[in-house]
């Protein structure tokens, strides 16, 4: 028990209150308390009476809040969402809160003891019945026996989707004895079958698909809440019943079509009814001995009022509008038939109510006496003469703060001060010390605001915000950020364009597998010019990737056995060393130049990097690590900063700023439109206002007088940072002494600018930033030209999107802008025609006459589009309608909700980066994706669909999203490259030409890539009983391919038993081929193939150092050498036997390989 918990032990008040809970006397009233302190009573009387507790609050902030600060009493706070109850229909939505729901429901049904929060709006919600939800859990334990079959009829039941491979939550994979299941986005329970027998449990990382840990037995839970209570022939009947009139039949038949499709969870609120005869509420959940609290019973009511009110106005503009009333607005339970359930079920029900308000209910009263406290940045003397006095009235005080080294700072700063302290990492001793001398204890975790109970002498301090200290808590990157690396063929689909290194662009027709000469193997099938065909070993498949081509659709095929492949790389090569050459000239230019070397960091440097509000991810402190070096170096810096919008490259730059400014140097931060030049000037502004650093703004939006004076002040050193469009860049504006320059988004600036900044870059340092994600690969290619920093993790905390797919309907799209509005938030409404835009405007201003929208297009001119986008950020207009996101680099925070009209028109990628527009605040965002469904041609818009739909779920359809954009990142990376060139090879092709032309400039030696032909009379596939599904086994031929080292071989050894189970002998072979290859690789070997009994080896004639007589030495007469243009040694084994082959021939070459190696050190 936390000891904060343990001291109300001694309140004989509260152990009274204890007993009548224990005696089930209820309902009891609470009051006295302050808001943390509701929280340590409510927690103690969790401790105390080993009951669990439900608290009911009146809305979604509060219970977030209870959330936050009941985590530092207990760690069996759950959390339970209302759901969102939408009147339309909608073909995909993502799955963030239904997890949440569901997950908060699995944590109550199993255990025993916890503190469960949720708002009075999710009590007064149906769910189905608690005993349909859990009658169908399995449980597994190793050794016991199980049908198959069974097992995966009862997944389908519990609501998990069969799939080949699992990418996410609520899946389930079966292949042969292997049965993969998903328990959240990241950790899965992979269960392996020895016949029907369970021979081992263990849990599996998703993104890799290798497994973590060995585990004895496992319970699977629901996917989610809505698990089927009859079949689905008698849900349509019921449904079929409800039409009312003829305007909903058409409607009604539909969605009867769309259920007995298996598209039924998107319908179930609207017929709640239909699916479920026994209903329950959150209520029922509960455990029997559970304590029911209702947190300010007045707000509670309050708030239902205005839930019922809210849904009666719903329901009757939809009967208006002859449009179905979803069945979950019209039985939601009104609060009085809640107190009546938590009547009937006979549970304890407290009402807290904060200082002195009564409770407004007939019921036993404590009075408890409570008072918040709360100390500002500047107050922390006032909280020593606090901490003093307390102590001289013998109370025990506590002081919280966040992480250790502020726990340290803090202890340091008391002792000072002659003030005793300790620290507490974990508050679970329950015995109290009684000492003469009262320590204060100072606890790690978070509380928003201390408080002092008065009944027990005990103060609780929060101190967090009065320690400027120690390094935030390190954040971790997100694994599958990390995984993500790996580009895996298993998303190729036949029809898919795929690069060859050796013959170019060619159509993937499928894995073929072919028997000749009585051994078996697969080829992958590729289509090229005039219908030829080539066919290409398995083994060799790391000389095939995947086309991606930036926006190109359709690249032009190649002809086999044409010169036009090689002549395509040969012009991309001319082209790459072009642009390479200028920058690597630069490069050595800069190395040579002198600049001026910034000092170490001060002590102001700390304390203020200390104020930030936000904990840094990784990638943000290696990124100002490496800026600093830069900027500490005498070397004048030119740095390259990417991460995508909202990752946090704006305090990279404003801390290399004050670094700039602790060593007297002058600054400008220069960028692209004179509305994020305001964006930026607020937020500079905001970060230094507590230190003496004066920050100035240059832009049009400023009067000639006041530039005027910012100038003249620049020159006399009066001004430490300005913040400017190209404005900057003018002749008259001088500065007293320059020493960074900061760019924001470059390649937005024109010719003259970009010349003018190219001055800058002789001698003083130079920091770039751009919001276009740039490709890993590309990064490592560049690293000898340009020095690049690039953040990406996404910052943490970030609330995911509740995304809708839906068909276009007014309606919809009035209640989206009205519900965003009413909460004063703002729209973006995304709509690609610059001819209709204005018509479209008008008529948004007629569906939402409460509404102010204004519109914008490309083909304004800058400065129109900056005052729109001006009026918007300061609030003057709500609904911003415009074509794609013109603004790259501006933060609106209070824009929550964005709507695309037509996305069937648009680009993932695109989609993509529209939707991080939203959801840069802790409010919840929407984005509502519509298609007009009449004018949607079949096939071709429902693959988009389906793309748009994968896509609200982070599946593969992100990951081929962000590949996109990082190939647009590419060419953004090396100046004005036409995109023509990456276009014409294909990315992967792109990426190793850059890397071939930046080593020859550099004056290194490339070693061509030998390809090594191997044709041994060995059957080596992979058989379709092993592995079924087409695109996993392409993965695996893939990692087999691109093996290096015995580690390699051996990894892909353990990930394939892993996921897939022993392997089979063909599959074996295979892996050996893949050894011959790396070890036939440093003996400058080109081809190994069978020739009746014997193998022979082909050797590059140039690289051929072989010792022949060793050779003869050790084989006798088994091999025969025969000089020539393609010197050929050829080894008789005597045998056709498969195993024999491969074994002799590996001996063979690891022979070989020693006797080269003995022979180098000779």
């Amino acid at each position: 028990m936390n000891t904060i918990l343990g001291e109300l032990g001694k309140s004989n008040k509260f152990v009274e209150l204890i007993k009548n809970i224990e005696e089930k006397q209820s309902p009891i009233g609470i009051s006295g308390l302050s808001n943390v302190g509701m929280l340590e009573i409510v927690a103690s009387i969790n401790e105390y009476a080993k009951k669990p507790v439900a608290i009911i609050t009146y809305n979604e902030i509060q219970a977030k809040w209870i959330i936050e600060n009941l985590q530092f009493f207990t760690d069996k706070a759950i959390y339970f969402p209302k759901k969102d109850i939408v009147t339309y229909d909608y073909v995909a939505e993502s799955k963030d809160l239904p997890y949440a729901r569901i997950e908060a429901l699995n944590k109550l049904n199993s255990k025993r003891n916890y503190i469960f929060v949720t708002t009075i709006e999710a009590a007064m919600q149906k769910l189905p019945a608690k005993e349909l939800l859990y009658k169908n859990i399995l449980k597994f334990k190793v050794g016991e026996v199980h049908s198959l079959d069974k097992i995966k009829q009862d997944l389908v039941n519990l609501g998990y989707t069969r799939c080949d491979l699992i990418e996410g939550r609520g899946q389930f994979s079966l292949r042969g004895g292997i049965l993969d299941i998903s328990i959240n986005d990241a950790i899965g329970v992979r269960i392996e079958f020895w016949g029907d027998e369970i021979d081992s449990i263990r849990n599996f990382n998703i993104v890799s698909q290798r497994s973590i840990n060995a585990l004895e037995k496992v319970e699977i839970e629901p996917a989610h809440e809505y698990i089927l209570e009859k079949p689905i022939e008698e849900i349509c009947k019921k449904v079929r019943k409800t039409i009312a009139n003829d305007l909903q039949e058409d409607i009604i038949e539909q969605d009867i079509e769309q259920i007995k499709a298996g598209n039924y969870i998107s319908k179930i609120d609207k017929y709640f009814d239909c699916f479920y005869d026994k209903q329950q509420t959150v209520i029922d959940y509960l455990n029997k001995n559970s304590i029911i609290t209702f947190d300010e019973i007045r707000k509670i009511e309050q708030r239902a009022q205005n839930v019922i009110k809210d849904n009666d106005n719903l329901i009757k503009n939809l009967i208006e509008k002859g449009k179905v009333v979803p069945q979950a607005i019209s039985n939601i339970q009104p609060f009085s038939r809640i107190e009546e359930l938590v009547e009937e079920s006979r549970k304890v029900t407290l009402y807290i109510e904060k200082q002195d308000n009564k409770v407004d209910r007939q019921a036993q009263n404590y009075n408890f006496s409570y008072r918040a406290i709360n100390y500002f940045k500047s107050e922390i003397e006032t909280l020593f003469t606090d901490i003093r006095k307390a102590q001289e009235q013998g109370k025990n005080i506590y002081v919280v703060v966040a992480t250790k080294e502020k726990a340290k700072k803090l202890k340091e700063i008391l002792e000072k001060e002659n003030i005793i302290c300790k620290i507490e990492e974990k508050l679970d001793k329950t015995i109290i010390v009684k000492s003469q001398e009262k320590i204060i204890t100072i606890a790690i975790g978070k509380l928003t605001e201390g408080f002092e109970n008065y009944d027990i002498n005990q103060v609780v301090i929060a101190a967090d915000e009065l320690i400027e200290g120690g390094k935030k808590k390190k954040t971790f990157a997100h694994q599958a950020y990390k995984e993500g690396e790996k580009v895996v063929f298993a998303d190729l689909k036949i029809g898919d364009y795929v690069v060859h290194k050796n013959y170019g662009i060619g159509i993937y027709i499928g894995v073929n597998t072919i028997t000749a000469d009585g051994t078996t193997k697969d080829y992958i099938k590729l289509k090229y010019q005039n219908d030829d065909i080539l066919y290409v070993p398995t083994n060799q498949l790391d000389s095939i990737r995947k086309y991606n081509g930036g926006d190109a659709i359709n690249p032009p095929i190649n002809k086999l056995g044409s010169k036009d492949w090689r002549e395509t790389k040969e012009r991309v090569k001319k082209n790459l060393r072009a642009v390479a050459r200028e920058l690597i000239e630069l490069y050595a230019k800069r190395d040579k130049a002198k600049g001026h070397a910034f000092s170490k960091d001060t002590p102001w440097q700390t304390q203020f990097e200390d104020q930030f509000p936000y904990q840094e991810t990784d990638d943000q402190l290696r990124c100002i690590e490496e800026v600093k070096k830069d900027m500490e170096s005498q070397k004048p810096m030119d740095r390259l900063l990417c991460g995508d919008v909202g990752y946090g490259k704006t305090e990279v730059a404003i801390r290399a700023a004050f670094k700039a400014v602790m060593d007297h140097k002058q600054v400008a931060y220069l960028v692209p439109t004179t509305v994020l030049a305001g964006q930026q000037y607020e937020e500079f502004k905001e970060r230094m206002k507590d230190f003496p650093i004066k920050v100035e703004i240059l832009n049009r939006f400023k009067s000639p007088k006041y530039q005027k004076e910012v100038i003249k002040k620049l020159a006399l050193g009066e001004v430490d940072i300005v913040i400017g469009t190209h404005r900057l860049l003018s002749k008259d504006v001088e500065f007293k002494d320059i020493g960074l320059l900061i760019i924001d988004e470059e390649q937005r600036f024109g010719v003259k600018a970009k010349e003018k900044i190219k001055e800058y870059k002789a001698n003083i340092d130079v920091l770039t930033m751009t919001a276009t994600p740039i490709p890993r690969t590309m990064h490592m290619s560049v690293v000898g030209i340009r020095d690049m920093s690039v953040i990406y993790d996404p910052p943490q905390n970030r609330k995911p999107v509740q995304t809708y797919v839906l068909e276009y309907d007014q309606e919809v799209i009035k209640e989206a802008i009205t519900k965003e509005l009413e909460r004063d938030g703002q729209v973006f409404y995304i709509f690609n025609n610059v001819e209709n835009i204005q018509k479209k405007a008008d008529d948004i201003a007629r569906l939402v006459p409460e509404a102010k929208v204004s519109y914008a297009h490309g083909r304004m001119t800058g400065k129109e589009i900056e005052d729109i986008m001006q009026e918007f950020i300061e609030k003057n207009t709500n609904v911003l309608v415009c074509t794609t996101i013109l603004e790259s680099g501006i933060d609106i925070p209070n824009a929550n909700t964005i709507i695309v009209e037509n996305a069937d028109r648009m680009g993932l990628a695109q989609l993509y980066q529209i939707r991080g527009r939203v959801g840069r605040s802790s409010r919840q965002a929407y984005a509502y994706i519509t298609y007009k469904k009449d004018k949607m041609l079949a096939e071709v818009a429902d693959k988009r669909l389906k793309a748009i739909k994968e896509f609200t779920e982070f599946g593969s359809g992100f990951k081929i999203a962000m590949r996109d954009l990082e190939i647009r990142g590419a060419g953004s990376l090396l100046g004005e490259i036409q995109s023509g060139h990456l276009e014409q090879v294909g990315y992967d092709t792109y990426c190793n030409l850059l890397d071939e032309v930046v080593k020859e400039m550099q004056g290194k030696e490339i070693e061509p890539d030998i390809d090594i032909q191997i044709d041994l009379n060995v059957t080596s596939y992979i058989p379709d009983e092993y592995i079924s599904d087409s695109s996993q086994k392409i993965e695996i031929y893939q990692n087999i391919a691109l093996c290096k080292n015995e580690q390699d071989i051996q990894n892909v050894v353990d990930e394939i038993i892993d996921r897939f189970g022993n392997m089979p002998g063909e599959l074996e072979n295979l892996l050996d081929i893949a050894r011959i290859k790396y070890l036939a690789k440093p003996l400058y070997i080109t081809k190994i193939a069978s020739k009746k009994t014997s193998v022979v080896f082909t050797y590059d004639q140039k690289k051929f150092n072989v010792d022949i007589v060793r050779l003869v030495e050790t084989y006798k007469n088994k091999v025969k050498f025969q000089p020539g243009v393609k010197p050929m040694i050829t080894l008789n084994i005597g045998t056709t036997n498969e195993r024999q082959i491969l074994n002799d021939v590996m001996e063979f070459l690891k022979n070989q390989g020693e006797a080269s190696k003995t022979k180098a050190t000779k």
